[in-house]
């Protein structure tokens, strides 16, 4: 072991958050909207919770393939990010601009709103 070594395993790690994080919401942490990549990407196994610094914290998950949702059709391979310029969430979208890029699509989906399963990019 490196004695500077932190983490052993790096996989799910506490991070300060929104305090609206729930369990479950993609999380962008800091980098730019429409880049890729795109900050630090996680999906949050916890809901935030304030701890005694009076800070929101959660425990993201940076390893994976998670369900998020969207309206649009998706390929096998499509970049997704989340909608509407957030930085936490479910909702989905294959438009790069003003938008955090959060994975790419492990399997095809129609267009109408529904389930996409999404491998996070780490």
């Amino acid at each position: 072991m490196a004695l500077n070594e932190v983490y052993a395993n790096g996989e799910s790690i506490s991070y300060p958050v929104n305090a609206a994080v729930v369990s479950g919401n993609f999380v962008v942490l800091g980098g730019t909207a429409g880049a890729v990549p795109s900050g630090i990407v996680g999906v949050a196994e916890t809901s935030a919770v304030v701890a005694a610094d009076g800070l929101s914290y959660a425990t993201l998950r940076h390893i994976g393939v998670f369900t998020g949702t969207t309206a649009e059709a998706v390929a096998v391979g499509d970049a997704l990010y989340l909608a509407s310029a957030a930085t936490r969430g479910t909702a989905m979208t294959k438009t790069a601009a003003s938008n955090y890029f959060v994975g790419h699509a492990i399997e095809a989906k129609g267009a109408g709103a529904g389930k996409v399963q999404i491998r996070i990019n780490n």
